[in-house]
């Protein structure tokens, strides 16, 4: 649109100037013939993004034809600023930036073709004993200067295409990095929802299976009641990623105000102590701080078994949010089934870290002097 747009205003100003210029309104036939030349090069432009190197030859065979073929000279003529030797650099400029196409280097040469007539001519009238030449001269510089005007404005068109093509592969660089990164978001999400609530499930269906065995129906039942409460529990938190990837409206995923309904519903003996005054977080924040505790407490139903007590501390400092989840070892489950001891990857510590550096924070775990394990966390203030 904005090609066509150019080529209306040039030819409009071309159809309106000349005649006025020239004093020829009243007689079209007194209108150069190069100037029907500089019309249609103008014209052609309409079409000079869409079919670069088709125009490109056009206007370069109107301009050879045309006999105007010193650039800097014709740019003093009567209506030069429009006339064909300028189509002919925005051309060159236009085949440089909108083509990858080296057919326009041909065309570039064919800027010297003037210059290798006229030596020729030269060399003639010298032969001929013509001193030097006849009186209508040939440009002193051999046409030349246009051969360097039309690369210079190709060479222009080409570093404006490579500078937007570099930009081009630096924007498709840090997509591809958003992606990765997003990527890598979600299976971590994916981890700590099923790897917990998987890990729970196991260790219920277990005792569940050993309480029958023992004939102690009423543990059987919290240890399946516990197992339903996880399941639904996963498939409510699968919903919400889901909804998330969907661009669907969700409700809140969870937060720090969630971990106490963690610690009521986690199958462990969980104590929650919170010190400091709660202040209000962005969601990412909470979320972090959130699957932080619920790992460090998967970590310990693994490893300790559901006979195991554990700890959450909340503490609300100047610097950040820290979190410490340990618990006391309570006892190595022997009958810890081979599935469970298969989740056990060493992918949800490694998590921790990565979510406590998403915020410039720091985590840590390790054993207790005595027994148990603890995992600490320092989330800064956003």
């Amino acid at each position: 649109m904005a090609d066509a747009v150019l080529a209306v205003i040039a030819c409009a100003y071309l159809l309106i100037e000349v005649p006025y210029h020239d004093g020829s309104i009243t007689d079209p036939a007194t209108v150069p013939i190069m100037f029907w030349g500089d019309l249609a090069a103008y014209a052609s432009l309409a079409w000079r993004r869409r079919f670069p190197m088709t125009v490109l030859a056009l206007v370069w065979t109107l301009w050879l034809l045309g006999g105007r073929w010193d650039i800097w000279e014709e740019w003093n003529a009567s209506w030069a600023e429009l006339g064909t030797p300028t189509a002919l650099m925005l051309m060159f400029y236009t085949a440089g930036r909108w083509s990858s196409s080296r057919r326009a280097a041909f065309f570039l040469a064919g800027t010297l073709l003037p210059t290798v007539l006229t030596t020729a001519r030269v060399h003639a009238w010298m032969e001929a004993g013509l001193a030097p030449y006849p009186a209508i001269a040939p440009s002193e510089d051999l046409f030349a200067v246009s051969f360097l005007l039309c690369a210079a404005a190709w060479g222009l068109g080409r570093m404006r295409r490579s500078d937007v093509e570099a930009v081009a592969r630096a924007e498709e660089s840090r997509a591809q990095l958003v992606l990765a990164e997003e990527r890598v978001r979600i299976a971590r999400e994916l981890h700590d929802i099923v790897a917990h609530n998987v890990s729970a499930m196991v260790i219920q269906a277990d005792g569940a299976g050993a309480a029958l065995l023992d004939g102690d129906t009423a543990e059987a039942d919290k240890a399946i009641e516990a197992i339903g409460t996880c399941g639904r529990g996963a498939l409510g938190e699968l919903r919400l990623l889901l909804a998330v990837l969907r661009d669907a409206p969700v409700t809140s995923q969870p937060s720090i105000s969630a971990i106490g309904d963690l610690a009521e519903r986690f199958p462990l003996r969980v104590r929650l102590r919170v010190e400091g005054d709660i202040r209000e977080v962005p969601a990412s924040f909470g979320l972090a701080a959130y699957r932080i505790v619920q790992e460090a407490l998967t970590n310990t139903l693994r490893h300790a078994g559901k006979e195991a007590n554990a700890e959450v501390f909340l503490r609300y400092a100047e610097d950040g949010l820290h979190i410490e989840v340990t618990d006391d070892g309570a006892r190595r489950r022997h009958g810890l089934s081979e599935a469970l001891r298969a989740a056990g990857t060493g992918h949800g510590l490694v998590g921790v870290r990565e979510r406590a550096g998403m915020f410039g924070g720091t985590a840590h775990a390790g054993p207790l002097p005595e027994r148990g394990f603890r995992v600490r966390a320092t989330l800064p203030w956003m």
